[in-house]
């Protein structure tokens, strides 16, 4: 095995170097929770929520299926066709999650477990326009994932659970039905920027098996945000790659921007993506990308004070509220600054670690120009822009309850895109890496809150 990693030249150096950062922070903040300091971060670093697995036999029997899986999809890939490709991607998040132990556990808990999620106030709601219309003012009535979100987060459940009797497994699967677009969707992403057939296909396994997508792409409110994230980026990754205004283009991103600000406040990281992207395409005198996103955010606030104005319900009052509730002292560097720095670090180490130790020492290794890993100038810009978007809204004090790996689902797409022209052999290690770390995760562990 070292001998294979000698010969596809793995930065095995930055990956055990990754491994030990992780097991001496990890370490570190926990003796300092314990003895010094609260440092804001769980009990078991990078992770603001893992519980253990219930360790059931046919959860473990799930999890060497899918392990199977991965490696058999793997060796017959390049003679697959798409539509069977995303059937095995599916099957892939599928069986990473039953490793958990039964359906109840991997579909329907999550939902109802805790009693503090928006299905505990979807099903009180008896009329739903006038819960919306009342929704600001009843707002510290309800749970706090309700009370941090638009209100449409919260009907999506009500309208899932009206369509099939109240069934959890109806809103479970409808939840998983719309999350797994985002596997075509991302294939629309990598065809946009020109990454060849084959490559798109082993891409595309390997997005279902990175830590992150396969925990969370299952029945959570975050795996629709992804969806809708990337029904924006392949819109306005085409106005940007041809430098020319498109009517398909303005029309995704805008249902892009609209479907996820409705269901999330982080909808707002694509503001920040637009304004970061549209600077950088302006000091290149192309405005095609700056006239879009004016568009899309004019368009977009119109909505939303259209609804204002038919709902009752203010989408500005909420998300004031929800910023109180994340920090009710204020900006959160001026009141715990050891709080704040150790917060920020939870957040970036969480998406790190659930992306894959395989992916960090490829991301963060010297020899980069060995690997081909950042050789087109236009991802670069394009996800870069988006990586300083989310640091930005880190800097903020945004998610200062952690949970970056489920919450910031939606910055994976900008990571797999840098694999464009990623030397084959390093592809297949990095694939066959991530499968067994995502095999770990999934057979262990208990990630969902």
């Amino acid at each position: 095995m070292m001998k294979y990693f000698e010969k596809t030249n793995f930065p095995l150096k930055v990956f055990f170097t990754a491994i030990f950062v992780w097991v001496f922070l990890a370490a570190g903040i926990f003796f300092l929770n314990k003895y010094v300091v609260f440092t804001g971060n769980n009990i078991l670093f990078p992770f603001s929520v893992i519980y253990p697995s219930s360790f059931l036999i046919v959860g473990s029997l799930f999890c060497l299926l899918f392990l199977g899986t991965g490696l058999l999809a793997y060796s017959y890939y390049q003679k697959l066709n798409f539509f069977a490709i995303y059937l095995v991607c599916i099957l892939l998040v599928v069986l990473g999650n039953m490793g958990q132990g039964n359906f109840d556990i991997a579909f329907l808990q999550s939902f109802y477990l805790k009693g503090r999620q928006y299905y505990t106030d979807a099903v009180n709601i008896t009329d739903w326009k006038l819960w919306l219309m009342n929704f600001n003012d009843n707002l510290e009535m309800f749970q706090l994932h309700t009370r941090t979100h638009p209100p449409y987060t919260t009907l999506l459940h009500y309208a899932f659970l009206e369509l099939f009797n109240g069934s959890i497994a109806g809103l479970s699967l409808s939840f998983f039905a719309i999350s797994i677009i985002s596997f075509p969707l991302m294939n629309v992403l990598m065809k946009n920027f020109g990454i060849e057939k084959t490559r798109r296909k082993i891409v595309l396994l390997l997005f279902a098996v990175i830590p992150s997508i396969n925990i969370y792409l299952l029945v959570t409110i975050d795996a629709i945000i992804l969806t809708s994230t990337l029904l924006f980026l392949c819109g306005i990754s085409k106005i940007y790659l041809q430098n020319k205004l498109s009517f398909l283009g303005i029309l995704m991103s805008l249902s892009g921007l609209i479907i996820t600000n409705m269901i999330t406040f982080s909808g707002l990281f694509m503001l920040a993506f637009l304004g970061i992207l549209s600077l950088v395409t302006l000091y290149k005198k192309q405005y095609s990308v700056f006239i879009a996103s004016a568009v899309c955010i004019v368009l977009t606030a119109a909505f939303f004070y259209l609804s204002y104005d038919f709902t009752g319900s203010s989408h500005l009052t909420t998300f004031m509220e929800a910023s109180h509730s994340e920090n009710p002292k204020g900006f959160m560097l001026l009141h715990s600054p050891v709080i704040y720095f150790f917060t920020r670090l939870e957040d970036i180490a969480e998406i790190l670690f659930f992306l894959s130790f395989a992916y960090i020492a490829y991301f963060f290794s010297f020899k980069n120009q060995d690997y081909n890993l950042f050789t087109d100038k236009n991802i670069n810009i394009f996800s870069f822009s988006g990586i300083a978007a989310l640091g930005l809204m880190f800097l903020t004090g945004a998610y200062g309850t952690g949970e970056t790996a489920r919450a910031c689902l939606f910055i994976v797409p900008f990571f797999v895109l840098f694999l464009k022209d990623l030397k084959s052999s390093s592809l297949s290690v990095l694939y066959i890496l991530c499968l067994l770390q995502t095999f770990g995760m999934q057979l262990i562990g208990n990630y969902y809150w």
